[in-house]
Parts: C-alpha cells; sequence; structure tokens
C-alpha cells in the first residue's frame, strides 16, 4: 500500500493553535488518514493512495479550509510508530506497567497490571499523555455499580480496551475506522491473551448497540464534540464516560456538547502537556 502526502498551507500565515487543531480535525473528517505539523505553518494530510475518492474528498475539503496545496507526493507504507526510537521504552501508566515488544513471537502476557503492546499503524502505546492519562483513571476509578460491558470509541491499538478487560474481566466493544488499526489491535488483544473479551471491529458507531455502563473514546475534541449524541445514545443510566485527545483550547466545546447538551457531568478532569482527560458521568 502507498499513501498519498499533501502539503498544505493554511490561509493565515500565524496560525493558531486553535485553527489548526480544526483543520486538522476536518481533514480526518473528510477521509485522511493522519494529519502533522513538521514545518510550521505548513501541515501534512495523509490519504491512502488506493482511494482516489477520498483523496479527491480530501482535497475539496482542504480547499473549503483556506488551504493552499504546496506538494502532493507518493509515499511507500511505513510503520511510523515503529520507528520511534521512544516508543520502545517500557514506561508505567498508573497501575499498569507497558511493554513494547516487535511481535507475537516474544510471547503472551497473563498479567492483569502489564500490556505489551506491538507498536504498528494504530494509535496508542501508552508513551503519549492522551493514552496514559486514560490508563492512569482506569486504574483509579471507582465506579457506581458493576461493569458487564465496556465501549471503547476509536480503539487505535487496542491499548485501552485491553487494559479494561484486564481490569474489569468485562466484554470490551472496540471499534475504529481504520482497518489497519484494527489489524494492530487485534494482534495486540491476541497478545494479552484477552480475546476471549475483546472484539476489535471497523462497525461504524452508529451501529453499536448500548447499554454501556462505562465508554472509553480517545480523539479529537472535534470528534468527540461530534459523536456526543451517539456516545449518549449508547450510555446505560449512570454510564461512566473516560474522554481524551482533548486540546485544553476546545474542551469548553467537548464539556458543552456532553454537559449542556446531553445532560452529562463532569466527576474528574486531568491535564498533561495542554492535553486534557474528562471523566463523566450520566444521570
Amino acid at each position: 500500500m502507498t499513501w498519498h502526502r499533501v502539503i498544505l498551507l493554511p490561509s493565515s500565515l500565524q496560525p493558531s493553535a486553535e485553527e489548526v487543531d480544526t483543520i486538522c480535525a476536518e481533514l480526518i473528517a473528510a477521509g485522511a488518514c493522519g494529519t502533522a505539523v513538521e514545518s510550521a505553518p505548513q501541515l501534512s494530510c495523509f490519504i491512502d493512495s488506493a482511494d482516489p475518492e477520498r483523496l479527491a474528498k480530501v482535497l475539496r475539503a482542504a480547499e473549503l479550509l483556506g488551504c493552499r496545496i504546496v506538494s502532493r507526493e507518493e509515499l511507500p507504507e511505513r510503520n511510523w510508530a515503529a520507528s520511534c526510537p521512544e516508543l520502545w521504552k517500557p514506561i508505567r501508566a498508573g497501575r499498569f506497567e507497558i511493554i513494547p515488544v516487535e511481535s507475537g513471537a516474544q510471547g503472551r502476557d497473563t498479567s492483569d497490571s502489564s500490556l505489551v503492546i506491538i507498536p504498528g499503524l494504530g494509535f496508542g502505546t501508552g508513551h503519549h499523555p492522551t493514552t496514559n492519562m486514560i490508563l492512569s483513571v482506569l486504574g483509579e476509578l471507582e465506579l457506581p455499580g458493576p461493569i458487564d460491558r465496556v465501549y471503547d470509541l476509536g480503539t487505535g491499538s487496542g491499548i485501552l480496551a485491553i487494559a479494561a478487560a484486564k481490569l474489569l474481566k468485562a466484554p470490551v466493544v472496540a471499534i475504529d475506522i481504520d482497518p489497519l488499526a484494527i489489524e494492530n489491535a487485534a494482534e495486540n488483544v491476541a497478545l494479552n491473551n484477552v480475546a476471549a473479551l475483546v472484539s476489535p471491529s471497523t462497525t461504524p458507531a452508529a451501529e453499536v448497540q448500548g447499554p454501556f455502563p462505562l465508554i472509553i473514546a480517545n480523539l479529537y475534541g472535534e470528534a468527540l464534540v461530534s459523536l456526543s449524541g451517539e456516545v449518549t445514545r449508547v450510555a446505560a443510566s449512570r454510564c461512566t464516560a473516560i474522554l481524551s485527545g482533548i486540546m485544553e483550547l476546545v474542551s469548553g466545546q467537548v464539556t458543552a456538547a456532553f454537559c449542556g447538551e446531553h445532560g452529562w457531568r463532569v466527576v474528574d478532569e486531568r491535564s498533561e502537556d495542554g492535553w486534557i482527560c474528562l471523566v463523566l458521568q450520566r444521570p
């Protein structure tokens, strides 16, 4: 598989962090597989080259956002996560020890306090603050009742679904729109010996059926806003939702969407390096 990288220049030569975050979120909503700010104010957008319709849609979205196309090029598929040396260091996240490995040939893990992860094409190795904060919250969470099902929305590498399964011994519905992320998640689920509990799939959020007493979502803040109704639809009474991936600049929008529009309340809020993690509860 090859990837199409488009380098874009926003209309503002000195865009704010909020403007850049909004552009990136809109491009991903249009079908981009990822974005990166590699040389500000320019940003890179990555699209699957095998899907010309998606490419056209993303380019149209960039045009509507006022971005100018600086360059376009084809890139061979590369495991960007695996090429980052820092992602191979074992770390702790709350009660969990995260152990990166190269493949499942290094053995399976049955410990409830460790997470063995192959850094692959799915987001989430525990090294990023957004993932780390959710893992920390999970280990400390005092839930209002028993948990018989968990929903992991945007599972990526599957790390949060695996942690929830090990901690709560409950089945986890883990979905992601990226089939490559789901492949990575399935590898990690098997590696951690929780395949009987965790079911990674590309099932659309609109087709997931609740109710869930615990929901986990590590997504862009704008994506959380747009999905707030879907999250509420599948939430059980007194459901706890752990939301991360939220930049400080848009945390108010997320809180307004969930609490103002759908009646949730904030029971905990954490921050690290400009990122926010919210713990919400539904009445």
